[in-house]
């Protein structure tokens, strides 16, 4: 009798290969290990029941991992992804595990995929078994925001959309597409580390591409004037389409960067490799002839013996901390995990690893997670919930210091907070405070909730969604979105952010108490640079006005982003689009950087309406401007 799914506990004396035997870690009731043996139709089922539990459950408490064994599942039908789920596949190559297709169907009516969060897709092929045109075949990617695509081999057509619906999107690293991969109806996109066979396309109002490979690059240039190339720490061979009508920013190279941990069998064992950090990196970091088998430049530790494996009915803070302090890494199991006090993580070179979007929820008024600063932390695959009132989620560095760890940072991989929207309500000032110098974030939604339970101005407060301090830090894919004050706050010298997609919050009272500057300026500015920074570099921001839950007040933002006039601090390829209800107050934004840029607006009587307003450079109070877009 063939088994329909199997969880780590039931892997005893399963074959991967003749004359291996698997061992029997346990990861819990949340993780099903699937191998081609079990029967495809057993394998789809699970799976497909799994996906009609978590289609709508946006807020559910649920999580699940999917863990393909290698092997060829390609005549499997398709698999459906929904909330709080992710596919991980265990091979050293995502060629090692081959599924026909994956999709993630639109949660809400219309075909709008604003909503599809919190899944994830990792270290697996998409074969393509059909090899026509109908886009019932694409490999439908349709998601937004806390969705990471990473380490895949996509032969199908990729489609970040939902069949022309809405997507609010999106971030994808270290694949291969060996079709066309975009879409027409995605707001904004990010690339890290890709390789493109056939091509890039669509996408409406910011697409940022760093490090890729492939042909897209001569597509996204207009041979009009290249971008500077003088931000301070050293972004080079940055071009645009921007001046001819596009929305494409390329970064030639990665300037430093390493790829997310994951799980793979190596033999007898189940391992996770951890992958080297890369400088000026361009393309995918694995494939035939590198290192490790293919797997890249990198170290790989043992999971039986290098980590802690973290359940949520057995695990809580303490028993979590003695393992870090015992040495251990740790790797967080699907669950939802409620920590009386700090995770705290303080050795060198530590690995906090989840998988199935576990989540953590802190109870203490203090914090989740604080990392002390030290070299080479990897913090990576987590959701930070917030239930009651605490200070931070995370602090990575206990304040500012004058250590170094450019040779081996912090990084902050798939991180996701939330404020709001669970049936708990939560506060907190801060999501994410860095501290630590060199430190790198590799793809972050930080939202303040503007639906579900528990929302409102006065019910889910929080100030800041980052706060950085520490020096030479990097963003890689920065969503951050409805803060009541600055989204972004920038303290520290040379920083660098490739790609910002933010929202303002949708409900601020009234200019009369949303004011800033000791009330001499309307609102908080998204993207503030501290007063005094010499030094910073921004390409591809952009900030959308969605004041609709104002109470019937007129709300205006006198500025999207917020910088020193210094030499040193550059701005590049930076937006405002207007997506707030047209029949109600006059709302919008008054400026881009600075007072520069054309406003954008809209309510009765305004004359505006929707728009996409840009700036494509500011520097020490100069600004190049496009056209209005209200009088092209």
């Amino acid at each position: 009798m063939k088994k329909t799914t199997m969880s780590f506990a039931a892997l005893a004396a399963m074959p991967l290969i003749a004359g291996v035997t698997m061992p029997k870690p346990d990861l819990g009731e949340n993780v099903r290990v699937f191998s081609p043996e079990d029967g495809l139709e057993n394998i789809h089922r699970v799976t497909e029941d799994v996906f009609k539990r978590q289609h709508k459950r946006q807020f559910g408490p649920e999580r699940q991992a999917f863990l393909f064994l290698p092997g060829d599942y390609s005549k499997m039908k398709t698999v459906n992804v929904g909330y709080y789920t992710q596919i991980l596949g265990l091979g050293r190559s995502p060629r090692d595990v081959k599924l026909s297709n994956v999709k993630t169907p639109a949660a809400l009516d219309k075909n709008n995929a604003t909503c599809n969060f919190w899944v994830g897709i990792e270290n697996v092929e998409i074969v393509d078994t059909d090899n026509n045109a109908d886009p019932f075949f694409n490999f439908q990617w349709a998601v937004s925001q806390a969705a990471p695509a990473r380490r895949l081999y996509v032969s199908r057509k990729a489609v970040f959309d939902w069949f022309y619906g809405w997507a609010s999107g999106g971030f994808v690293a270290d694949c291969v597409f060996e079709k066309q991969a975009g879409s027409y109806s995605q707001q904004q996109y990010f690339y890290r580390n890709d390789s493109f066979n056939a091509g890039i396309y669509g996408i409406n109002w910011n697409q940022v591409v760093v490090g890729c490979a492939g042909d897209f690059a001569s597509r996204s240039k207009d041979g009009a004037k290249e971008l500077s190339k003088c931000a301070p720490t050293g972004a080079e061979g940055v071009s645009s389409n921007w001046r001819a009508g596009g929305c494409t920013t390329v970064v030639g190279e990665t300037p430093v960067v390493r790829e997310k941990p994951f799980l793979f069998v190596d033999g007898d064992a189940f391992k996770v490799f951890v992958p080297a950090i890369r400088c000026g990196a361009k393309g995918v970091s694995w494939g035939e002839g590198k290192a490790n088998g293919g797997m890249g430049e990198g170290k790989i530790l043992d999971l039986a013996s290098d980590f802690y494996v973290a359940k949520e009915k057995k695990d809580n803070a303490k028993s979590i901390n003695a393992a870090l302090a015992a040495g251990k890494n740790i790797l967080f199991t699907p669950g939802i995990y409620h920590v009386d006090e700090p995770i705290k993580v303080t050795k060198p070179g530590t690995v906090v690893l989840g998988i199935g979007e576990a989540t953590i929820v802190p109870e203490n008024g203090d914090a989740a997670l604080r990392c002390a600063d030290v070299d080479g932390l990897i913090v990576a695959g987590l959701i930070f919930d917030a239930e009651r009132a605490s200070k931070r989620f995370v602090v990575v560095g206990d304040g500012k210091t004058g250590a170094r760890h450019a040779k081996a940072p912090a990084f902050l991989i798939d991180l996701v907070y939330r404020v709001g929207g669970t049936g708990k309500p939560g506060k907190t000032e801060v999501c994410l405070e860095v501290n630590s110098n060199d430190a790198i974030v590799d793809h972050t939604w930080i939202w303040r909730a503007d639906h579900g339970d528990h929302t409102g101005w006065t019910a889910n407060k929080s100030k800041n969604g980052i706060v950085v301090n520490g020096d030479g830090v990097t963003c890689y894919g920065l969503f951050v979105e409805h803060f009541q004050e600055h989204d972004v706050l920038w303290k520290g010298e040379d920083g660098r952010v490739f790609f910002l997609q933010n929202e303002k919050c949708y409900d601020p009272p009234g200019n009369a108490t949303w004011m800033s500057h000791g009330g001499k300026k309307k609102g908080y500015a998204a993207y503030k640079v501290a007063d005094g920074v010499k030094r910073h570099y921004a390409v591809g921001l952009g900030v959308y006005d969605v004041f609709i839950n104002t109470n019937g007040n007129s709300v205006f933002l006198d500025d999207a982003i917020e910088v020193p006039d210094a030499p040193g601090v550059v701005i590049e390829n930076a937006c405002t689009v207007e997506i707030a209800n047209g029949d109600g107050p006059l709302v919008g934004i008054n400026a881009i950087v600075n007072g520069q840029g054309h406003a954008i607006k809209t309510g009765k009587g305004s004359g505006g309406g929707y728009a996409i307003q840009r700036v494509y450079r500011y520097s020490a109070g100069k600004a190049d401007i496009a056209p209005d877009y209200y009088h092209r």
